[in-house]
């Protein structure tokens, strides 16, 4: 396999998906992999932490709880990446992408998603219970959370191509 990042399960140690390192060359005071681990962060965790919940309009996310709404949280949070070993939560995908970086995180668009992954995490209990009532009270957080994941990579893998 050529040299890039190796993404493992942290329940199961085996790989869970890999990447080869960018094409383009990359700023010299950077990190190579850093472009590299932003595009799949972008992808893995950026694009599936709200796949279904993108669907729902204000009124889902305002009105009463529905059992649609409750799936989408659970399928988009619970099983953000569908793998051969089993399903990933996305805070399971935010650290394995992120486990090997020094702490505090290198950049500060990596920080903003730690920051909301974590209050994705605390919901952990009400969503894989499928409580209406808690989760209709983080509604709110959830929601937002998912935005500034989506967000924060998205600006990250942005600002790097432009810095590459």
């Amino acid at each position: 396999m050529k040299p890039g990042l190796v993404v493992l399960s942290l329940e199961t140690g085996r790989r869970v998906c890999s990447r080869a390192p960018p094409a383009h060359a990359v700023s010299p005071d950077r990190d190579p992999s850093l472009l590299e681990r932003a595009a799949a962060l972008k992808h893995d965790l950026g694009k599936y932490v709200a796949w279904r919940c993108a669907n729902f309009d204000d009124d889902a996310w305002t009105g009463p709880m529905t059992d649609a709404l409750v799936e989408a949280l659970q399928a988009d949070l619970l099983r953000t990446r569908e793998t051969p070993q089993g399903d990933l939560t996305a805070w399971e995908v935010f650290e394995a992408h992120t486990a090997d970086l020094p702490a505090p995180l290198p950049e500060p668009e990596l920080r903003t998603v730690a920051a909301a992954v974590q209050v994705l995490r605390e919901q952990e209990p009400a969503l894989r219970a499928g409580d209406r009532g808690r989760l209709a009270a983080a509604r709110p957080a959830l929601r937002q959370a998912q935005h500034e994941i989506r967000s924060a990579l998205r600006d990250l893998h942005r600002r790097l191509m432009r810095e590459g």
